[in-house]
């Protein structure tokens, strides 16, 4: 469960710093770079989804490894 709280925080990390280069930061002067890089703004943003998809898919297989130990 400790990796799955890992993963799940490092998607969240990866997603909050892709909405940095979508949307840029005025109170840093960090400008926005997805419409000059934007081909690598959507492979970044289809790696954050899989990611997640990922992530929920090891939850979804802790949680039934739990299931089935504590049955016994």
């Amino acid at each position: 469960m400790m990796m799955v709280g890992l993963l799940f925080s490092s998607n969240g990390a990866a997603a909050a710093v892709g909405l940095i280069g979508l949307q840029g930061n005025s109170h840093v002067q960090w400008k926005k770079v997805c419409n000059v890089f934007d081909k690598f703004c959507h492979q970044g943003a289809a790696a954050v989804v899989l990611s997640f998809l990922g992530a929920s898919a090891f939850l979804l297989l802790a949680m039934l490894t739990i299931k089935r130990l504590h049955r016994k």
